[in-house]
């Protein structure tokens, strides 16, 4: 778990690509939003996620080689992309959305939220420390799905 933290946590480019990657999926969802109320705004929000999920993977395959985070992409597999960079941003959706949610519009769907990304969280890096790579994976695509559902459940 420290070396989680030295090089994934404390460095910048580990924060662009969860950033492409927290951008691709929020738009992403808001055009599959959009899309079911049958405004076709949503078409303009599914490029923008495209977009971001072309720039994650460029810059994920291209990160500069001086970078402590090229070590460890240069060998990297679906499965520890899913748990190492996937799993913190949909951790991350889950209680940024969840707090909005909280405090703005809805707040049993926020405590809903917040509720899964904690479970992710304890389960990922607390419980599962010794689960394998493939597990982890799997559990993170299990909550991703989740996420769709209760995005589009509750949507306005």
């Amino acid at each position: 778990m420290e070396n989680f933290w030295e090089i994934f946590v404390n460095n910048p480019s580990f924060w662009l690509l969860s950033g492409f990657l927290m951008a691709a999926l929020f738009f992403l969802m808001v055009g599959i939003r959009e899309l079911k109320q049958h405004a076709y705004e949503g078409l303009l929000y599914l490029v923008l996620s495209l977009f971001f999920v072309v720039v994650h993977i460029f810059y994920l395959f291209n990160i500069p080689h001086d970078n402590l985070l090229s070590m460890v992409t240069n060998q990297i597999s679906f499965w520890y992309w899913a748990f190492m960079i996937f799993a913190p941003v949909l951790i991350g959706l889950y209680i940024l959305l969840g707090l909005f949610n909280f405090l703005v519009t809805n707040t049993k769907v926020g405590l809903l939220k917040i509720f899964f990304g904690l479970t992710l969280l304890c389960y990922l890096f607390m419980l599962g420390t010794n689960w394998p790579m493939d597990v982890k994976g799997i559990l993170t695509f299990i909550w991703f799905f989740i996420w769709f559902e209760v995005e589009l459940s509750t949507a306005p």
